[in-house]
């Protein structure tokens, strides 16, 4: 099945996917996570990515996906949902690991350690190379809770800079975390 899904994939994404799949067992080996679960997860998690933004939406109603005014302003974030529905539907996958590739992108608020470690190790990844990844991996070997809420904050000035709209479940997530007291800057009296 791994094989399958792989053929599916090209280039960067074939690279990325691989890359997540490591992070992820990485990850539940570190926090007590399934492993396999995360693997399949991370090997399914942009089996979409490469659609079209009408191929999305037309697996969006294929599936039944209901999608917020964010999302059909900026399809790419599509792409957790319709994977989510591939994985589900042609590989068989469980509901935590479907719930796990649907929140990829945005994060939500209550995430599993499975929804917790996908995102992470999506974000981490060996081939990802961009400002704030190393500080990201760092707090991924100490702390599960403080390296995502570090992904929230970088995630959320970003698309602020780039005056981008926001997912809701993005700011539920950061919003959780930090309801939770969860710090990841050093606090300075």
């Amino acid at each position: 099945m791994r094989k399958g899904i792989l053929s599916r994939l090209h280039g960067y994404r074939y690279a990325h996917t691989l890359g997540c799949e490591r992070a992820a067992k990485m990850l539940a080996r570190r926090f007590g996570g399934d492993e396999e679960k995360a693997a399949f997860a991370a090997i399914l998690h942009d089996i979409t990515k490469h659609l079209s933004r009408e191929e999305q939406l037309n697996l969006c109603e294929k599936y039944g996906i209901i999608i917020c005014n964010v999302e059909k302003n900026e399809p790419k974030m599509l792409h957790g949902k319709t994977a989510a529905a591939i994985a589900r539907s042609e590989y068989g996958a469980p509901e935590d690991v479907c719930t796990a590739i649907s929140c990829h992108t945005t994060g939500k608020y209550g995430m599993t350690l499975l929804d917790k470690i996908l995102y992470l190790a999506d974000y981490i990844e060996e081939t990802r190379d961009f400002p704030g990844v190393d500080k990201a991996r760092e707090l991924a070997r100490e702390d599960i809770d403080k390296a995502l809420l570090y992904c929230y904050d970088q995630t959320l000035c970003d698309l602020i800079a780039r005056g981008k709209l926001i997912h809701s479940d993005t700011i539920g997530a950061y919003n959780d975390m930090a309801r939770q007291g969860v710090r990841w800057r050093e606090d300075k009296d």
